[in-house]
């Protein structure tokens, strides 16, 4: 080969490695630029949800500061501060929506202002155009929606911007290296917020913007509603209607009472029926595949038993986990988040619309928020405790009736006829004190842990002094409680009679049943000799009384329990004097708040009593029984006008009362029910025990001290470049988005429970 070959093939071998080492350099700064560009993304990211998280702690922080600020407590900020606050007169269009960030803030103290700047989340566009739509902010389903009749999330909104009823989205909250706070514009010089020098404490590093629902205030799914019957509510057994009517958990509330449009719109049974089928598959048996599932069992008798407990003594579930009952290797299921309730409801057909009235998270501390004096409640008195009052106990209930009710038997003893003949005693209590041994003439003080009549002292005279002048009346509502609660057959062994009697220092107290034996005229043979017959005797019946005979299912169904004049003075007027749960000023009232159906110390599954969402307070009177005797229900319109009569002139309604409704006057707590039940006026009908619905449904399901909220809170890392002019020109470089489900004590501030959902679009 020539020379001149020899050097052609040299250079075409050179310039090969040359374009080798130049695609190889190529490759890797090319590979070197990919992975520094998604190390920072990776890093910006990282920033965002570092962000998103402090942000949460701090608007968690600033309602905490709220609740210390709001002391004492009082109907204006027993609840979070609203911002808009609705129209006066009319029920709010966004009843869910607490507040959000935004410029300008009006929030009224003890709010905590939400350091927004002018520079809205949707509207002012960021150099790199990283809005949040309004139908992205709306995500949830938890403000109204603008188009009902189909299932996007676009909200309803309107001009002027930020105005009520419209939703808007928030403003951004700019966060600088010293932290949040309100900024008027980029500024200039070592201090402004484009200025990334070290030393500027001003310069921005990213920013958030957050909106807070009132997650506390809605129907948790996790619990609420039950497995209808196949096809209608018309084919319901009526075991099923006395099962689900006597209320007592959230878990018979009626969701088909929930009017779901402006037009009137109801949940679809058959949705309704796959959801529970779902949640419940073990409980109900269910049959089918997803979606289509429904319960094997229409008496719904095992779902009654899950709801229910034991109908002796009531219930200690708290519903903060799924029931072991295994049925084809399959076990109930949880709605862990958001999210998967609104997969869920749009998998089963189910209307977008229900959203805005179902959570999934809810805690209460079973806690009584009344207060007349210094005493220490730590607990609500559990109803299920009055199973152990029976006439004639075994001698292993002896202690606990002693600690509950300061109660201890005395056998019955025969009459003697003799000269003089002696009166047949019938067995019956003697009150004694949860740790006396001698009859007492008073109802003694306390500083914790109150047995039954105490409690019930407390509750109905409002005072916590040895008390002397209310012994025979505070002893004779409570006979009258156990005799409500027992049945006919709980009887005094000796003598027969089914009154429950209590002996004090002093005196006698009775209850009151519509039917016993050893009511006057007694028999004219033994236990009752002539002439002598049995001292005491039990009180007269009173017409028209209704007598349960059977566990209460509700703290409300204290209701049914006699409260007329100390026996045995007759009571004046036609009909029963029971205690009073439907007149607002009731000295009842208390009773409420201060005894419970379930003994969970925490639970799940309880609606705040001032929520705005008319919905969720027609769906738990929605079916309940308004007449024991005759089983009547509530039907749909009733259920809603008692919620919050029409618009645009309400006169009545739990919510909508001009006066006594909680959207104009929240409640404190439940003894505050007895003023709702009044405000619902006649809508569930005429009769007491027909307007006490509002208190036998609502009571035991309600509560006022915890905020359940849902924050709603988006991040974005990033900065203003040198060029910036003003707020909207901000570089977005990452973002976070979470639902924080918090519930906040609010009267000790401490946080119950939260649940973080990272949100992924």
């Amino acid at each position: 080969m020539s020379k001149e070959n020899r050097s052609g093939v040299a250079l075409i071998i050179v310039l090969v490695f040359v374009v080798l080492l130049t695609g190889l350099v190529t490759v890797f700064f090319s590979r070197a630029t990919t992975d520094r560009q998604l190390a920072a993304a990776t890093f910006n990211q990282v920033k965002a949800d570092v962000l998103a998280r402090s942000a949460a702690e701090v608007i968690v922080g600033d309602l905490k500061q709220e609740i210390v600020t709001g002391t004492p407590i009082t109907a204006g900020n027993i609840a979070p501060q609203r911002s808009p606050l609705p129209a006066i007169g009319s029920t709010p269009t966004i009843p869910n929506l607490i507040r959000r960030s935004v410029r300008s803030d009006a929030l009224p103290p003890p709010a905590v202002a939400s350091r927004a700047s002018a520079v809205n989340s949707a509207t002012d566009a960021p150099l790199n155009g990283r809005t949040v739509s309004l139908s992205r902010w709306n995500r949830h389903y938890l403000v109204p929606k603008a188009n009902t009749g189909n299932d996007s999330s676009d909200p309803i909104s309107g001009a002027p911007m930020f105005a009520s009823p419209q939703f808007w989205a928030p403003d951004w909250v700019l966060v600088t290296r010293s932290g949040p706070a309100v900024q008027s514009g980029i500024g200039t010089g070592a201090s402004a917020l484009n200025n990334p020098v070290s030393t500027n404490t001003s310069f921005v590093t990213g920013r958030y913007a957050y909106a807070v629902y009132d997650e506390g205030g809605l129907l948790d799914f996790n619990i609420a509603g039950y497995p209808f019957p196949s096809p209608s509510p018309v084919a319901t057994p009526p075991s099923l209607v006395t099962g689900i009517g006597r209320k007592g958990t959230a878990a018979l509330a009626d969701l088909t009472g929930i009017r779901l449009t402006a037009g009137g719109a109801t949940a679809s049974q058959p949705s309704l029926t796959r959801l529970v089928a779902w949640r419940n598959y073990a409980t109900v048996q269910a049959t089918g595949v997803f979606p289509a599932l429904a319960s094997s069992d229409q008496t719904q008798a095992p779902f009654l038993a899950f709801a229910l407990g034991s109908p002796q003594v009531g219930i200690n579930n708290s519903f903060l986990t799924v029931a072991s009952t295994t049925y084809s290797n399959r076990t109930d299921q949880a709605i862990v988040n958001r999210k998967e309730l609104i997969d869920l409801v749009s998998a089963v057909g189910g209307s977008a619309n229900l959203l805005q009235f179902l959570g999934t998270f809810s805690r209460e501390r079973n806690i009584p928020t009344w207060r007349a004096g210094t005493a220490n409640l730590t607990s609500r008195f559990y109803l299920g405790n009055i199973a152990i009052a029976k006439p004639n106990p075994a001698s292993s209930q002896e202690a606990n009736i002693q600690r509950y009710f300061g109660l201890k038997w005395i056998p019955g003893t025969p009459g003697v006829s003799g000269a003089p003949p002696t009166p047949a005693i019938p067995g019956h209590w003697q009150y004694v004190g949860s740790l006396g041994s001698s009859m007492r003439d008073r109802i003694p003080a306390f500083s914790d842990n109150p047995d039954f009549f105490q409690l019930l002292n407390y509750a109905t005279n409002s005072t916590n002094v040895d008390d002397t002048t209310n012994i025979r009346t505070t002893l004779s509502v409570g006979a009258a409680i156990l005799d409500q609660y027992d049945d006919d057959t709980a009887a005094d062994p000796v003598t027969g009679t089914t009154t429950t009697m209590i002996e004090y220092s002093g005196g006698w107290a009775l209850g009151l049943e519509n039917t016993d034996p050893a009511r006057a005229p007694s028999p004219a043979s033994t236990p009752f000799p002539p002439p002598a017959g049995m001292s005491p005797t039990p009180p007269p019946a009173v017409s028209g009384y209704v007598m349960l005979n059977r566990p209460f299912r509700n703290v409300g169904e204290l209701g049914y329990a006699f409260r007329g004049s100390p026996n045995p003075t007759p009571v004046p007027g036609p009909t029963p004097k029971t205690i009073d749960f439907v007149t607002s000023t009731s000295v009842d009232a208390p009773l409420l708040d201060l005894f419970t159906y379930n003994q969970a110390p925490v639970r799940a599954g309880v609606v705040n009593l001032n929520t705005q969402s008319i919905g969720a307070i027609a769906a738990t009177l929605r079916s309940a029984i308004t007449n024991e005797s005759t089983s009547a229900t509530v039907g749909l319109a009733a259920a809603n006008n008692a919620a919050a009569s029409p618009t645009p002139s309400p006169t009545v309604g739990v919510i909508s009362h001009p006066t006594s409704g909680t959207l104009f006057n929240p409640a404190l707590g439940r003894q505050d029910i007895t003023r709702l039940a009044a405000a619902a006026g006649t809508t569930l009908g005429t009769t007491e025990e027909a307007r006490e619905t509002v208190a036998r449904a609502l009571a035991e399901v309600s509560q006022t001290r915890t905020w359940g909220l849902l924050i709603d809170v988006i991040a974005q890392s990033g900065r203003y470049p040198q060029k910036a002019s003003d707020l909207s020109q901000f570089v977005v470089e990452g973002e976070k988005r979470y639902w924080l489900h918090v519930a906040i004590d609010r009267i000790t501030g401490e946080v119950i429970d939260q649940q973080l959902e990272a949100v992924f679009e």
